[in-house]
């Protein structure tokens, strides 16, 4: 035999059923996703360098959580979602997407510093995401 109901028990389904609706990972969940989309070539020497002076560890940092890399190799068949995205001529050439609508972009690679405060800038675009993001660049490595 079940027990009955009490407004205690009921009371107590009903607060966890709210904290799960108004939780920030539901809310995440139904935000537009972010993403930096690289397009690369496989020849290309500074897709290279960018991935071992920054590429390594860009997922691991609070940038890299916000817009998590997705790679495009130009020599293939371009994703349906990315059909959009036109005008790449360089590698590598970094966009920046939210909700799929290109926030800007990034073209080239210089060094880590640069890169950083190019896509700390292309954040601040971001739609409801205009947040202060200094903590998230990495330090500049040393000499």
């Amino acid at each position: 035999m079940t027990p009955p109901l009490t407004s205690v028990s009921v009371r107590g389904a009903l607060l966890i059923a709210l904290f799960w609706l108004f939780s920030p990972a539901s809310a995440q969940a139904d935000a537009p996703r972010t993403e930096l989309v690289m397009f690369v070539l496989g020849t290309c020497i500074y897709c290279a360098v960018w991935n071992d002076a920054v590429g390594r560890g860009y997922g691991e940092t609070t940038l890299g959580r916000r817009a998590p890399l997705r790679r495009v190799d130009l020599r293939h068949r371009r994703p349906d979602d990315l059909r959009h995205v036109t005008g790449v001529r360089m590698t590598p050439t970094f966009v920046l997407l939210h909700g799929g609508q290109e926030v800007g972009r990034i073209l080239g690679y210089i060094d880590r510093p640069n890169f950083w405060r190019q896509l700390q800038a292309l954040m601040w675009q971001v739609p409801g995401r205009a947040e202060n993001t200094s903590h998230a660049v990495p330090a500049p490595a040393t000499e």
